[in-house]
């Protein structure tokens, strides 16, 4: 596959996790519940997360670039994914969805730079 091909496909996962937190947060931020359709595709990454050895290496990198960035230790995912299950969302949480919604869109912006060659 050319390294074109390789960033494509990885732009699209991260837009599309990019998409699904702000889903997410767009639902929990204007009051409402989040249905299992917001619900489960972040559960999924942060799972996906939480098991390091066996993730894809892009969520591998998207985890310790977050972990760096906020500054989240390992068990705060399985909390964050507990909330999340149980609809029970504390400001922390919010918090640390808005802090991985940020970096999606950076990471997202500069996969873009690398497929237009810049």
């Amino acid at each position: 596959m050319s390294e074109t091909g390789i960033y494509a496909g990885s732009y699209q996962h991260v837009r599309n996790y990019a998409r699904s937190v702000d889903r997410l947060l767009l639902d929990l931020n204007s009051g409402t519940s989040p249905t299992e359709e917001a619900v489960a595709p972040v559960v999924s990454l942060l799972e996906a997360m939480q098991d390091e050895k066996t993730a894809a290496p892009s969520i591998q990198l998207l985890e310790i670039r977050w972990k760096q960035r906020a500054s989240i230790p390992a068990s705060r995912l399985a909390e964050i994914v507990s909330e999340l299950r149980t609809q029970q969302i504390s400001p922390r949480t919010l918090d640390d969805l808005e802090d991985l919604a940020s970096l999606l869109d950076q990471e997202r912006a500069d996969m873009r730079l690398k497929l237009r060659g810049v």
